[in-house]
Protein backbone atom coordinates (compact mmCIF):
# COMPACT_ATOMS: atom_id res chain seq x y z
CA UNK A 1 0.00 0.00 0.00
CA UNK A 2 1.33 3.44 -0.89
CA UNK A 3 1.53 6.66 1.36
CA UNK A 4 0.62 9.98 -0.22
CA UNK A 5 1.60 13.42 1.03
CA UNK A 6 0.13 16.71 0.03
CA UNK A 7 1.82 18.97 -1.91
CA UNK A 8 0.35 22.13 -3.31
CA UNK A 9 -3.24 20.87 -3.66
CA UNK A 10 -1.63 17.47 -5.76
CA UNK A 11 -0.84 14.21 -4.50
CA UNK A 12 2.49 12.99 -4.98
CA UNK A 13 4.32 9.68 -3.73
CA UNK A 14 6.28 10.53 -0.71
CA UNK A 15 9.56 9.75 -3.04
CA UNK A 16 8.58 12.37 -5.43
CA UNK A 17 7.93 14.96 -2.83
CA UNK A 18 11.23 14.11 -0.97
CA UNK A 19 13.27 14.56 -4.61
CA UNK A 20 11.56 17.84 -4.99
CA UNK A 21 12.04 19.29 -1.51
CA UNK A 22 15.93 18.47 -1.84
CA UNK A 23 16.48 19.57 -5.18
CA UNK A 24 14.68 23.22 -4.80
CA UNK A 25 17.43 24.66 -2.74
CA UNK A 26 20.01 23.45 -4.63
CA UNK A 27 17.88 25.35 -7.98
CA UNK A 28 17.44 28.71 -5.73
CA UNK A 29 21.26 28.15 -5.29
CA UNK A 30 22.00 27.88 -8.86
CA UNK A 31 19.90 31.00 -9.56
CA UNK A 32 21.90 33.05 -7.29
CA UNK A 33 24.12 35.39 -8.42
CA UNK A 34 27.58 35.28 -6.42
CA UNK A 35 29.13 38.50 -5.11
CA UNK A 36 32.38 39.41 -6.26
CA UNK A 37 34.99 41.98 -4.68
CA UNK A 38 38.30 43.14 -5.73
CA UNK A 39 40.63 42.64 -6.63
CA UNK A 40 42.68 45.05 -4.29
CA UNK A 41 45.56 45.13 -6.90
CA UNK A 42 46.08 44.13 -10.66
CA UNK A 43 49.21 43.07 -12.43
CA UNK A 44 49.60 42.98 -16.27
CA UNK A 45 52.38 41.46 -18.07
CA UNK A 46 53.06 42.02 -21.50
CA UNK A 47 55.52 40.30 -23.45
CA UNK A 48 56.70 40.97 -27.22
CA UNK A 49 59.10 39.76 -29.69
CA UNK A 50 60.37 41.63 -32.39
CA UNK A 51 62.34 40.89 -35.59
CA UNK A 52 62.34 43.07 -38.52
CA UNK A 53 63.07 46.87 -38.82
CA UNK A 54 61.74 46.66 -35.14
CA UNK A 55 63.67 43.57 -33.56
CA UNK A 56 67.05 45.90 -35.10
CA UNK A 57 65.96 49.34 -34.00
CA UNK A 58 65.95 47.70 -30.32
CA UNK A 59 69.48 45.62 -30.76
CA UNK A 60 68.21 42.30 -31.68
CA UNK A 61 70.22 40.04 -32.26
CA UNK A 62 71.70 37.75 -35.11
CA UNK A 63 74.09 39.79 -36.20
CA UNK A 64 74.05 43.02 -38.83
CA UNK A 65 73.57 40.85 -41.58
CA UNK A 66 70.71 38.89 -40.56
CA UNK A 67 69.17 42.04 -39.35
CA UNK A 68 69.11 43.48 -42.93
CA UNK A 69 68.19 40.61 -44.64
CA UNK A 70 64.77 40.54 -41.73
CA UNK A 71 64.41 44.02 -41.47
CA UNK A 72 64.62 44.47 -45.47
CA UNK A 73 62.20 41.52 -46.03
CA UNK A 74 64.57 39.33 -48.01
CA UNK A 75 64.13 36.29 -45.49
CA UNK A 76 66.62 33.86 -43.92
CA UNK A 77 67.46 37.02 -41.10
CA UNK A 78 66.75 35.92 -37.81
CA UNK A 79 67.38 39.45 -36.22
CA UNK A 80 65.07 39.77 -32.60
CA UNK A 81 64.55 41.66 -29.64
CA UNK A 82 62.38 41.50 -27.00
CA UNK A 83 60.45 43.37 -24.51
CA UNK A 84 58.83 43.17 -21.16
CA UNK A 85 56.57 46.05 -19.50
CA UNK A 86 55.47 45.55 -16.38
CA UNK A 87 52.61 47.57 -14.49
CA UNK A 88 51.07 47.11 -11.36
CA UNK A 89 47.43 48.79 -10.11
CA UNK A 90 45.75 48.90 -6.97
CA UNK A 91 43.13 50.44 -4.71
CA UNK A 92 45.99 51.73 -1.94
CA UNK A 93 47.59 54.63 -2.52
CA UNK A 94 51.77 55.63 -1.89
CA UNK A 95 53.61 58.20 -3.34
CA UNK A 96 56.22 57.13 -4.54
CA UNK A 97 54.63 53.97 -5.25
CA UNK A 98 57.64 51.19 -5.20
CA UNK A 99 57.85 47.50 -5.11
CA UNK A 100 59.75 44.45 -6.94
CA UNK A 101 59.35 41.89 -8.99
CA UNK A 102 61.69 38.82 -8.46
CA UNK A 103 62.02 37.03 -11.67
CA UNK A 104 62.90 33.07 -12.19
CA UNK A 105 66.59 32.62 -13.66
CA UNK A 106 65.47 31.80 -16.98
CA UNK A 107 64.59 35.73 -17.90
CA UNK A 108 68.41 36.29 -17.20
CA UNK A 109 68.00 39.63 -15.77
CA UNK A 110 69.09 39.30 -12.35
CA UNK A 111 66.96 38.76 -9.55
CA UNK A 112 64.24 41.19 -9.70
CA UNK A 113 62.96 43.99 -11.30
CA UNK A 114 61.99 47.43 -9.34
CA UNK A 115 58.88 48.90 -9.49
CA UNK A 116 58.12 52.62 -9.29
CA UNK A 117 56.16 54.87 -10.07
CA UNK A 118 55.49 58.56 -8.73
CA UNK A 119 52.76 61.17 -9.11
CA UNK A 120 53.60 65.06 -10.17
CA UNK A 121 52.26 68.04 -10.22
CA UNK A 122 50.32 68.38 -13.55
CA UNK A 123 52.52 70.44 -16.81
CA UNK A 124 51.56 74.24 -16.93
CA UNK A 125 49.79 74.79 -20.22
CA UNK A 126 51.60 76.22 -23.00
CA UNK A 127 49.11 78.04 -25.51
CA UNK A 128 50.97 77.91 -28.75
CA UNK A 129 50.07 79.10 -32.39
CA UNK A 130 48.77 75.91 -34.57
CA UNK A 131 49.15 76.47 -38.24
CA UNK A 132 45.89 76.73 -40.05
CA UNK A 133 45.35 74.40 -43.00
CA UNK A 134 44.77 76.35 -46.35
CA UNK A 135 44.03 75.27 -49.70
CA UNK A 136 47.54 76.29 -50.56
CA UNK A 137 49.37 74.36 -48.00
CA UNK A 138 48.35 71.28 -50.52
CA UNK A 139 45.92 68.20 -50.02
CA UNK A 140 46.66 64.71 -49.12
CA UNK A 141 44.00 61.44 -49.54
CA UNK A 142 44.18 58.95 -47.37
CA UNK A 143 43.21 55.42 -49.46
CA UNK A 144 42.01 52.60 -47.50
CA UNK A 145 42.18 48.96 -49.22
CA UNK A 146 41.64 45.35 -47.21
CA UNK A 147 41.77 41.93 -48.50
CA UNK A 148 44.23 39.48 -49.70
CA UNK A 149 44.26 38.38 -53.54
CA UNK A 150 45.33 39.23 -56.94
CA UNK A 151 42.67 41.76 -57.24
CA UNK A 152 40.92 44.39 -54.70
CA UNK A 153 37.33 43.48 -53.51
CA UNK A 154 33.81 45.82 -54.15
CA UNK A 155 34.02 49.48 -52.96
CA UNK A 156 37.64 50.05 -52.80
CA UNK A 157 39.44 52.24 -52.16
CA UNK A 158 37.40 54.21 -49.17
CA UNK A 159 38.95 57.97 -49.62
CA UNK A 160 39.50 60.24 -46.58
CA UNK A 161 40.07 63.64 -48.48
CA UNK A 162 41.24 66.42 -45.97
CA UNK A 163 40.19 69.27 -48.39
CA UNK A 164 36.71 67.60 -48.07
CA UNK A 165 37.13 67.59 -44.14
CA UNK A 166 38.04 70.93 -43.68
CA UNK A 167 35.32 72.01 -45.84
CA UNK A 168 32.92 70.05 -43.69
CA UNK A 169 32.03 67.50 -45.55
CA UNK A 170 32.56 64.25 -44.30
CA UNK A 171 32.65 60.53 -46.04
CA UNK A 172 29.65 58.42 -45.65
CA UNK A 173 31.19 54.85 -46.04
CA UNK A 174 33.17 55.00 -43.17
CA UNK A 175 31.86 51.96 -41.74
CA UNK A 176 34.17 49.30 -40.82
CA UNK A 177 34.59 46.46 -38.56
CA UNK A 178 35.28 46.66 -35.15
CA UNK A 179 37.47 45.16 -32.39
CA UNK A 180 35.99 44.08 -29.29
CA UNK A 181 38.36 44.75 -26.11
CA UNK A 182 37.17 46.58 -23.61
CA UNK A 183 39.80 45.27 -21.50
CA UNK A 184 42.35 48.33 -19.75
CA UNK A 185 45.32 47.53 -18.16
CA UNK A 186 46.41 49.19 -14.98
CA UNK A 187 47.78 53.46 -15.75
CA UNK A 188 48.45 56.25 -14.03
CA UNK A 189 45.33 58.25 -13.08
CA UNK A 190 43.10 55.30 -13.89
CA UNK A 191 44.42 53.44 -10.51
CA UNK A 192 44.83 54.60 -7.18
CA UNK A 193 48.02 53.22 -6.58
CA UNK A 194 50.47 52.28 -9.56
CA UNK A 195 54.25 50.97 -10.57
CA UNK A 196 55.46 49.87 -13.48
CA UNK A 197 58.60 49.33 -15.06
CA UNK A 198 61.04 49.89 -17.36
CA UNK A 199 60.51 53.21 -15.26
CA UNK A 200 62.95 56.60 -15.04
CA UNK A 201 65.03 54.73 -12.27
CA UNK A 202 65.33 50.70 -14.58
CA UNK A 203 65.28 50.85 -18.07
CA UNK A 204 67.82 47.49 -18.95
CA UNK A 205 66.93 45.49 -22.58
CA UNK A 206 65.59 42.61 -22.21
CA UNK A 207 68.06 39.73 -23.83
CA UNK A 208 67.14 38.01 -26.95
CA UNK A 209 67.24 34.65 -24.92
CA UNK A 210 65.17 35.45 -22.04
CA UNK A 211 62.26 33.30 -21.05
CA UNK A 212 59.14 33.95 -18.52
CA UNK A 213 58.98 30.84 -17.71
CA UNK A 214 59.29 29.62 -13.95
CA UNK A 215 57.66 31.33 -10.28
CA UNK A 216 57.06 35.12 -10.55
CA UNK A 217 56.57 37.37 -7.00
CA UNK A 218 55.63 40.75 -6.51
CA UNK A 219 56.00 42.71 -3.09
CA UNK A 220 54.95 46.47 -2.52
CA UNK A 221 53.61 49.27 -0.70
CA UNK A 222 50.53 49.62 -2.77
CA UNK A 223 49.57 45.87 -2.82
CA UNK A 224 49.23 42.31 -1.68
CA UNK A 225 51.74 40.02 -2.26
CA UNK A 226 51.13 38.56 -5.43
CA UNK A 227 52.51 35.24 -6.39
CA UNK A 228 51.96 33.22 -9.80
CA UNK A 229 53.73 30.73 -12.04
CA UNK A 230 54.37 31.04 -15.88
CA UNK A 231 54.73 27.79 -17.76
CA UNK A 232 56.12 26.97 -21.27
CA UNK A 233 52.62 27.79 -22.83
CA UNK A 234 52.68 31.34 -21.60
CA UNK A 235 56.36 31.91 -22.74
CA UNK A 236 57.44 34.57 -24.81
CA UNK A 237 56.93 33.62 -28.72
CA UNK A 238 59.14 32.61 -31.04
CA UNK A 239 59.74 35.92 -33.50
CA UNK A 240 58.17 35.91 -36.97
CA UNK A 241 60.23 36.30 -40.12
CA UNK A 242 58.58 37.63 -42.89
CA UNK A 243 59.80 38.04 -46.93
CA UNK A 244 58.08 39.87 -49.72
CA UNK A 245 58.52 39.53 -53.30
CA UNK A 246 56.94 40.49 -56.66
CA UNK A 247 53.70 38.33 -57.13
CA UNK A 248 52.90 37.10 -61.24
CA UNK A 249 49.32 38.49 -60.27
CA UNK A 250 51.37 41.77 -60.09
CA UNK A 251 50.82 42.27 -56.31
CA UNK A 252 53.35 41.84 -53.47
CA UNK A 253 53.32 38.52 -51.69
CA UNK A 254 54.10 38.50 -48.30
CA UNK A 255 55.45 35.38 -46.47
CA UNK A 256 56.45 34.24 -42.88
CA UNK A 257 56.73 31.78 -40.89
CA UNK A 258 54.62 29.80 -38.86
CA UNK A 259 54.70 31.07 -35.21
CA UNK A 260 54.22 28.02 -32.64
CA UNK A 261 50.96 29.00 -30.35
CA UNK A 262 49.95 31.82 -32.53
CA UNK A 263 46.61 31.87 -32.46
CA UNK A 264 46.50 34.34 -35.97
CA UNK A 265 48.25 36.84 -37.82
CA UNK A 266 47.45 40.46 -38.70
CA UNK A 267 49.18 42.40 -41.67
CA UNK A 268 49.07 45.70 -42.92
CA UNK A 269 51.08 47.95 -45.44
CA UNK A 270 51.54 51.24 -46.08
CA UNK A 271 52.84 53.23 -49.32
CA UNK A 272 52.58 57.07 -50.62
CA UNK A 273 52.57 58.70 -54.19
CA UNK A 274 53.15 62.37 -54.75
CA UNK A 275 50.17 63.03 -57.12
CA UNK A 276 50.97 66.62 -57.71
CA UNK A 277 53.33 69.03 -56.18
CA UNK A 278 52.09 69.41 -51.87
CA UNK A 279 49.63 67.04 -52.70
CA UNK A 280 49.75 63.16 -51.78
CA UNK A 281 48.53 59.47 -51.53
CA UNK A 282 48.65 57.98 -48.56
CA UNK A 283 47.89 54.24 -48.75
CA UNK A 284 46.52 52.14 -46.31
CA UNK A 285 46.13 48.35 -46.59
CA UNK A 286 45.24 45.47 -44.31
CA UNK A 287 44.69 41.41 -44.81
CA UNK A 288 41.41 41.41 -43.46
CA UNK A 289 38.76 39.37 -45.71
CA UNK A 290 36.11 42.20 -44.52
CA UNK A 291 35.70 45.40 -44.49
CA UNK A 292 38.14 47.06 -42.21
CA UNK A 293 39.69 50.33 -42.24
CA UNK A 294 43.50 51.17 -41.09
CA UNK A 295 43.44 48.19 -38.75
CA UNK A 296 45.32 49.60 -36.36
CA UNK A 297 43.74 48.30 -32.71
CA UNK A 298 44.56 45.07 -34.69
CA UNK A 299 48.43 45.52 -34.57
CA UNK A 300 48.63 45.26 -30.60
CA UNK A 301 47.72 42.59 -28.00
CA UNK A 302 44.49 41.61 -27.87
CA UNK A 303 42.17 38.51 -25.61
CA UNK A 304 42.53 34.88 -26.60
CA UNK A 305 38.24 34.77 -27.32
CA UNK A 306 38.31 38.13 -29.22
CA UNK A 307 41.07 37.07 -31.58
CA UNK A 308 39.04 33.66 -31.96
CA UNK A 309 35.96 35.62 -32.81
CA UNK A 310 37.91 37.67 -35.52
CA UNK A 311 39.08 34.38 -37.14
CA UNK A 312 35.66 33.09 -37.46
CA UNK A 313 34.81 35.97 -38.97
CA UNK A 314 37.99 36.40 -41.19
CA UNK A 315 39.38 39.57 -40.05
CA UNK A 316 42.19 38.15 -38.70
CA UNK A 317 43.91 34.99 -40.24
CA UNK A 318 43.81 31.70 -39.28
CA UNK A 319 47.25 30.55 -37.08
CA UNK A 320 47.94 28.05 -40.31
CA UNK A 321 48.63 30.99 -42.94
CA UNK A 322 51.70 31.82 -43.82
CA UNK A 323 51.59 33.78 -47.31
CA UNK A 324 49.04 36.75 -48.53
CA UNK A 325 49.05 39.15 -51.68
CA UNK A 326 48.71 42.29 -51.28
CA UNK A 327 46.68 43.36 -54.64
CA UNK A 328 47.94 44.83 -57.46
CA UNK A 329 45.53 48.26 -57.00
CA UNK A 330 47.07 48.54 -53.91
CA UNK A 331 50.54 48.88 -55.57
CA UNK A 332 49.26 51.13 -57.96
CA UNK A 333 47.84 53.58 -56.31
CA UNK A 334 50.99 53.55 -54.07
CA UNK A 335 53.01 54.24 -57.00
CA UNK A 336 54.09 50.89 -57.61
CA UNK A 337 55.58 50.31 -54.02
CA UNK A 338 55.06 49.81 -50.57
CA UNK A 339 57.55 51.47 -48.21
CA UNK A 340 56.47 49.15 -45.34
CA UNK A 341 54.81 46.04 -44.37
CA UNK A 342 53.78 44.78 -40.82
CA UNK A 343 52.27 41.45 -39.06
CA UNK A 344 51.34 41.03 -36.00
CA UNK A 345 51.23 37.51 -34.09
CA UNK A 346 48.61 37.00 -31.40
CA UNK A 347 49.73 34.79 -28.61
CA UNK A 348 48.04 33.49 -25.68
CA UNK A 349 47.41 35.25 -22.55
CA UNK A 350 47.57 33.80 -18.78
CA UNK A 351 44.84 34.97 -16.29
CA UNK A 352 45.49 33.96 -11.99
CA UNK A 353 42.87 35.16 -9.42
CA UNK A 354 43.51 34.88 -6.14
CA UNK A 355 42.17 33.26 -4.12
CA UNK A 356 40.42 30.96 -6.68
CA UNK A 357 36.69 31.40 -6.87
CA UNK A 358 34.42 29.65 -4.24
CA UNK A 359 32.44 26.61 -5.35
CA UNK A 360 29.53 27.46 -3.15
CA UNK A 361 27.78 30.59 -5.03
CA UNK A 362 26.71 31.77 -1.76
CA UNK A 363 30.22 32.47 -0.63
CA UNK A 364 31.32 36.55 -1.55
CA UNK A 365 34.44 35.88 -3.68
CA UNK A 366 36.83 38.37 -2.15
CA UNK A 367 39.79 38.56 -4.75
CA UNK A 368 43.10 40.12 -3.81
CA UNK A 369 45.32 40.11 -6.90
CA UNK A 370 44.79 39.28 -11.33
CA UNK A 371 47.28 38.95 -12.73
CA UNK A 372 47.32 38.90 -16.64
CA UNK A 373 50.58 37.64 -18.80
CA UNK A 374 50.08 38.39 -22.73
CA UNK A 375 52.38 37.70 -26.03
CA UNK A 376 52.24 38.28 -29.14
CA UNK A 377 54.98 38.67 -31.96
CA UNK A 378 55.68 41.01 -34.28
CA UNK A 379 57.81 42.24 -37.67
CA UNK A 380 58.02 45.32 -39.68
CA UNK A 381 59.89 45.42 -42.82
CA UNK A 382 60.92 47.70 -45.63
CA UNK A 383 60.00 45.42 -49.43
CA UNK A 384 60.74 48.92 -50.78
CA UNK A 385 64.39 49.08 -49.87
CA UNK A 386 64.89 45.63 -51.34
CA UNK A 387 63.63 46.55 -54.60
CA UNK A 388 60.62 44.44 -54.07
CA UNK A 389 56.59 45.57 -54.88
CA UNK A 390 57.98 47.82 -58.00
CA UNK A 391 56.17 46.70 -61.08
CA UNK A 392 58.38 45.95 -64.42
CA UNK A 393 55.41 48.82 -66.03
CA UNK A 394 56.33 51.28 -63.29
CA UNK A 395 60.07 50.31 -62.38
CA UNK A 396 60.76 54.28 -62.36
CA UNK A 397 58.52 56.58 -60.84
CA UNK A 398 58.04 59.76 -62.70
CA UNK A 399 59.19 63.48 -60.93
CA UNK A 400 54.87 64.02 -61.09
CA UNK A 401 54.56 60.86 -59.48
CA UNK A 402 56.78 60.12 -57.00
CA UNK A 403 56.72 57.16 -54.33
CA UNK A 404 57.25 56.03 -51.07
CA UNK A 405 59.43 58.42 -48.77
CA UNK A 406 60.73 61.13 -51.60
CA UNK A 407 56.92 61.49 -51.85
CA UNK A 408 56.98 63.30 -48.44
CA UNK A 409 59.72 65.84 -49.28
CA UNK A 410 57.50 67.03 -51.74
CA UNK A 411 54.09 66.99 -49.97
CA UNK A 412 55.77 68.72 -46.80
CA UNK A 413 57.49 71.12 -48.91
CA UNK A 414 61.40 69.65 -47.95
Amino acid sequence: MRTYITFRRKFLPTGTAIVLLTTLPIALQAQQQQKVSGPQARYWVQAETRSGMAGMMAGGAGGMGAAMSSMFGRGGGSSHSKTLKLDLGAVRDANPATGQHTIPPALNMGESLPLFGEKRAPREYVERDVPQWEERDGNMRMLFFWGCGENVGPGQPVVLDTKEIMAGRLPTNMRSAYVRDNTRGPALGRDRGFADWPNANDNPSVPASASMVGDHAVSSNISPNIRFFVSAANDYLDPVNMASANDTSGGMRLTWSAVDRSLGYFATAMGMRETAPRTADMVMWNSSAQRMLGGEALMGFLPPAEVNRLVSERIVMSPSTTDCVIPKQVLEAAGGQIFMSSLNAFGPELNVVHPPRPSDVRVEWKQEYAVKVRTRSTTSILPMMAGAGSSDRDDRPSRDRRSGPSGFRGFFGR
